[in-house]
């Protein structure tokens, strides 16, 4: 029996240092917060969209212009080192939306800092800052942004009134540090791009991590604590090993179901209750496509075998502009290097940095490459030009 209440004293010893360790507390760390600093949300004023007073609360009940909704508040004598942990609490806060975390500090007040939080969901969410290298110094405004989740959700259908009830700033504790840690696990985070498969670590979004290393430390330590104060026998070592073993790919699994059912959600919400054309219209890029399918018009009435070459800044924009163009023959600019452009080739060009057309030299300029070309189509941030000269 001795033996027996030593193994549970010593497992719970090893969790509280495995959980404490992956929360990066220690003993001297206070159990609740020493100072805290709320922020109720009818002390936040409306950037993007509109909003109203509900008692202590902001009703959010429409976005901007550009789909976006924020929501801020300046702060006084807020250091950052001092209040670590965020907590936040939103009602009704749609799952076709994203939130982001924005601030400014005092030694750059005209430099915004955003970062995407976790969803929030039902009651209070908690995020650790210490890892963030932007929070530091002063803080002196403080908000938060609304959108629909890229390349998920389109913007058209995302948005939902909701309401933001507070948010609070607190020093470091024990309570904070283990609701971070719960919230970096258990937290929704939608799909991200580069989920390919189910075995893809895709929980991109800030704060958030898997638990396969501190659940696989904890076990294996909890096995042996077992095994030496219980004095197992070889054998069951080895029987120990293989039920930690099974336990943490269940609870690996099982965390996984849960994400994929929170996911397959979404894609419920949006697409469950709809005809085949209007999923096939219901498009998280609505504009890009629109504009892609006004490019393909204007190829269909040139001469065939026409190449186009597609430039633009993000990866995934020229992804989806050769896919959106197919079947034509569209190509990437960037993979032609140095070597000579077919004669009346076509550019493309979306709203880019690296490529751009100067006007007086008519001209596509980009880095040390110069191609001489004429405006020939415009949609939207589209502008398609056709080379002059080339090789035959």
């Amino acid at each position: 029996m001795m033996r027996r209440s030593a193994c549970a004293v010593a497992l719970v010893l090893v969790w509280i240092i495995v959980l404490g360790w992956a929360a990066g507390l220690s003993l001297h760390t206070p159990l609740h917060p020493s100072h805290t600093k709320t922020l109720a949300g009818d002390a936040f004023r409306v950037v993007l969209g509109a909003g109203v007073q509900d008692e202590s609360s902001l009703r959010v009940g429409a976005v901007g212009d550009d789909g976006n909704a924020l929501q801020s508040t300046t702060l006084n004598e807020i250091h950052a080192a001092d209040f670590p942990i965020l907590r936040y609490r939103f009602d009704g806060f749609p799952q076709t939306l994203e939130l982001s975390l924005v601030f400014r500090r005092a030694d750059s007040p005209n430099d915004v800092h955003s970062i995407t939080v976790p969803w929030p969901g039902a009651g209070w969410q908690t995020v650790d800052l210490r890892k963030l290298p932007d929070w530091r110094g002063d803080i002196v405004e403080l908000g938060f942004a609304e959108y629909a989740t890229a390349q998920l959700v389109p913007p058209s259908v995302a948005f939902k009134p909701f309401r933001f009830d507070r948010a609070q700033l607190q020093s470091l504790s024990w309570r904070g540090g283990l609701a971070a840690l719960s919230a970096s696990w258990f937290a929704y985070v939608p799909w991200a791009l580069h989920s390919i498969s189910a075995l893809v670590p895709d929980r991109a979004t800030y704060g958030t991590a898997s638990p396969l290393p501190i659940l696989g430390t904890g076990i294996v330590l909890s096995v042996l604590v077992l095994a030496t104060i219980l004095r197992w026998p070889w054998r069951r070592h080895g029987r120990g090993v293989a039920l930690g073993a099974l336990l943490l790919w269940a609870a690996l699994d099982a965390r996984w179901l849960h994400d994929f059912s929170m996911r397959h959600a979404l894609t419920e919400h949006l697409y469950a209750d709809k005809t085949w054309d209007e999923r096939q219209r219901l498009l998280p890029d609505q504009d890009l496509a629109f504009m892609a399918a006004q490019v393909a018009g204007w190829l269909d009435s040139q001469p065939p075998g026409q190449r186009l070459l597609v430039a633009a800044d993000s990866n995934y924009i020229f992804l989806r502009l050769i896919y959106l163009l197919l079947p034509h023959d569209v190509a990437l600019l960037q993979v032609a290097g140095d070597a000579p452009l077919p004669r009346e080739s076509l550019i493309l060009l979306y709203s880019g940095s690296q490529w751009r057309y100067d006007e007086h030299r008519a001209a596509i300029i980009g880095g040390q490459r110069e191609y001489p070309a004429d405006p020939v189509f415009e949609s939207g941030l589209a502008h398609v030009y056709r080379l002059r000269g080339g090789v035959p």
